[in-house]
């Protein structure tokens, strides 16, 4: 992609974000994906969760959810962007059950996009 094709989408992408997912941003929102972050969902937070989980960026630093240790441990982390190299893992950031990771990494997304403080 071209410079100028990357701004004019990186344009497109400031105007859905900030006119039709910051609208629908809410304490019933987040409770909904609090509540329930793995299944279905109503039409609100699968519109966010679907703007969230797009490949915005690059795919280095991307935020994901890393099995730590199977059926028992999740941890945020970082993609480094390259075969071959370990993902970065915050191990300060532990979870029991992949739901609390879920929801972990939808509340670090949304402040990444500058959605709650």
């Amino acid at each position: 992609m071209n410079e100028q094709a990357k701004k004019v989408y990186m344009e497109k992408d400031r105007y859905i974000l900030e006119n039709n997912i910051k609208p629908l941003i809410t304490e019933d929102l987040i409770e909904e994906h609090r509540q329930n972050p793995v299944g279905k969902h109503s039409m609100e937070l699968d519109l966010v969760l679907n703007f969230l989980r797009r490949n915005h960026e690059v795919i280095e630093g991307k935020d994901l959810i890393i099995c730590t240790k199977p059926h028992q441990e999740w941890c945020l982390g970082q993609h480094p962007g390259k075969r071959g190299v370990p993902y970065i893992v915050f191990e300060k950031e532990s979870f029991g059950t992949r739901e609390e990771a879920e929801h972990a990494l939808f509340l670090k997304r949304l402040r990444k996009h500058g959605l709650i403080d």
